[in-house]
């Protein structure tokens, strides 16, 4: 089942992306909350490297979260301000970090605050950064904004959250190895779309 999913992020890939995210104009300011909810949540490029870094976080610590979710706020404004000025190839660079943090989760058994802190500090950035590309500072309005916030946050928890609750319900050593498991499968799924993005970008 999880090459099956792999293999659609692949194909999903190889339809090439927009140079920046497209947003309706003089829509409801509930409407632009859930337009700007939706560049998080319906694209697996940018959604998957926060789920790893959720995993990451409780693996590293189930109570973690708490702690390092400030650097990942800190980390989103500077990402908001950032977005205008970086080019597409920031697309790229998220991708790899999240193939980084995967990684991390997957293979590092003792992980420490600072490097969790920091991972979560750039992951917010990156995270902004790719979903700002290409638009100007403030062009968008204030609902796009925390609507893109919000769904980086509850992504964020989420992926955090499931982890620390099955691993705080089942505190066994194979549940934490299946949570393991599960980055590096995100990992996997990554690579391919890094692998894609960049095959396109060169030819």
């Amino acid at each position: 089942m999880l090459w099956r999913l792999g293999l659609s992020a692949a194909f999903a890939a190889l339809g090439g992306r927009a140079d920046a995210h497209a947003f309706q104009g003089g829509a409801e300011p509930y409407a632009q909350f859930i337009e700007g909810a939706g560049v998080i949540v319906t694209s697996p490029a940018i959604l998957l490297p926060i789920v790893a870094m959720g995993i990451a976080i409780s693996l590293w610590d189930t109570d973690g979260l708490p702690r390092v979710w400030p650097h990942a706020i800190i980390g989103q404004i500077i990402g908001v301000v950032l977005g205008p000025l970086v080019g597409v190839w920031i697309a790229a660079v998220f991708i790899g970090l999240g193939v980084v943090i995967a990684c991390l989760a997957a293979l590092w058994p003792e992980n420490r605050h600072p490097v969790i802190a920091a991972f979560t500090g750039l992951i917010g950035l990156a995270a902004m950064a790719t979903a700002l590309q290409g638009h100007g500072l403030f062009d968008l309005s204030v609902f796009i904004h925390l609507g893109i916030l919000f769904a980086a946050n509850m992504i964020l928890a989420a992926g955090a959250g499931a982890a620390a609750l099955a691993l705080d319900k089942v505190p066994a050593p194979w549940m934490r190895i299946g949570w393991r498991v599960v980055a590096s499968w995100i990992g996997a799924i990554l690579m391919l779309f890094l692998a894609f993005g960049l095959r396109g970008a060169i030819s």
